[in-house]
């Protein structure tokens, strides 16, 4: 039994060797690189992440940032260039960052040849750690994190959208919201159905704002997942087109949420209340006295406080009454109103520019 457990580990180093030895293979430009940008670079594979200049609660640079700041010192433009072709997520993000800020006239061209690279990344800023894909990476960094500053920048973005938007080989969070925002024009219908019947639940999303009865089988689809991500997608598509039909769909996912005591989803809990004050009934307004009735503690908080924003978002006289059930104080009343400003202001300075052609 010993001499088979060693021969197993013997065969896990060997792979887990082999493994490193590929990675190092498959970076072709290594030869172009001086000895200090390497070093660098194996630095920052070995951290593994990409990091704000401060982490944590109490917050402490990481030794990560001092990493990207000597690799931006050090490297030259002919070595960025070669490690925007290196295998590592972590490397290339940081690469491409550094060709942004210096304006590198490659930048565009660079993220074009990026969009299939849809490897995850771990980021890491402040409290805050989240992932993310190489590309909605890289299209964040050209277009977002320095801003649209000029002409060039927004006919760019312009002909990414329409690389990216019905692109069934692309995989990105940002082809998602493209497809959520797209305005339900007649010429759209035909690329987007397409989508939705490979899988695309964006494309779901889009469709609904047609509000035609032969897709609702599409969102039936969705709001009946187990997982619960493809039914938040069905109950963005519900917003869109609130048919009766659906509404059963519906009332079992706010059962489900309601069943749970505990992990909550936060994103399905506020879409879901989203989703149930759009029907404007009674059998709606009876789904909210239910979330009044029996829920208790934190789970109070979490469904009140997206009752009332649902109710705030898209308010009727079916509904008079429940925020004053809700029970607030002034108090709390105050925090909601600031916090519903602040989402407001936020969803107005970040809406992107809607596909019109």
């Amino acid at each position: 039994m010993r001499k088979k457990i060693a021969y197993l580990i013997s065969l896990l180093i060997l792979f887990t060797s082999c493994n490193l030895k590929k990675e190092k293979i498959d970076f072709l430009n290594e030869e172009k690189l001086s000895s200090k940008t390497q070093a660098i670079i194996s630095d920052i594979i070995e951290y593994g992440e990409i990091t704000g200049p401060f982490v944590g609660e109490l917050p402490t640079k990481p030794k990560q940032w001092d990493n990207f700041i000597e690799l931006k010192k050090n490297a030259t433009e002919s070595e960025l260039l070669a490690l925007m072709e290196h295998p590592n997520p972590v490397v290339k993000c940081y690469t491409y960052d550094i060709l942004v800020k210096q304006k590198n006239k490659n930048s565009f061209e660079i993220l074009k040849n990026n969009l299939k690279d849809s490897t995850t990344v771990y980021t890491q800023y402040g409290c805050i750690g989240d992932e993310t894909r190489v590309n909605d990476y890289l299209i964040n960094s050209l277009f977002y994190k320095y801003s649209l500053r000029n002409d060039s920048l927004i006919k760019q973005k312009t002909e990414l959208d329409s690389l990216i938007i019905f692109n069934e080989n692309l995989t990105l969070n940002y082809k998602n919201e493209l497809l959520e925002k797209i305005e339900p024009e007649k010429k759209f219908y035909t690329q987007l159905k397409r989508l939705a019947l490979l899988g695309e639940n964006s494309a779901v999303i889009a469709l609904s704002k047609f509000k035609k009865k032969e897709n609702l089988s599409l969102i039936i689809k969705l709001l009946n997942d187990k997982k619960t991500e493809i039914q938040t997608c069905g109950l963005k598509s519900v917003i869109n087109h609130p048919d009766v039909v659906l509404f059963n769909e519906v009332r079992k996912i706010h059962q489900q949420e309601l069943n749970k005591k505990t992990g909550f989803d936060y994103i399905i809990i506020r879409v879901l209340y989203e989703t149930i004050v759009c029907f404007k009934n009674l059998e709606s307004r009876k789904l909210l006295e239910n979330s009044i009735m029996k829920t208790k503690d934190f789970q109070k908080d979490v469904h009140f406080e997206n009752i009332w924003k649902a109710l705030k978002n898209n308010p009727d006289k079916i509904y008079n009454g429940i925020i004053e059930k809700l029970n607030f104080s002034k108090y709390e009343l105050y925090n909601l109103e600031y916090e519903w400003n602040q989402e407001q202001n936020w969803k107005k300075n970040t809406a992107s520019n809607t596909v019109q052609n």
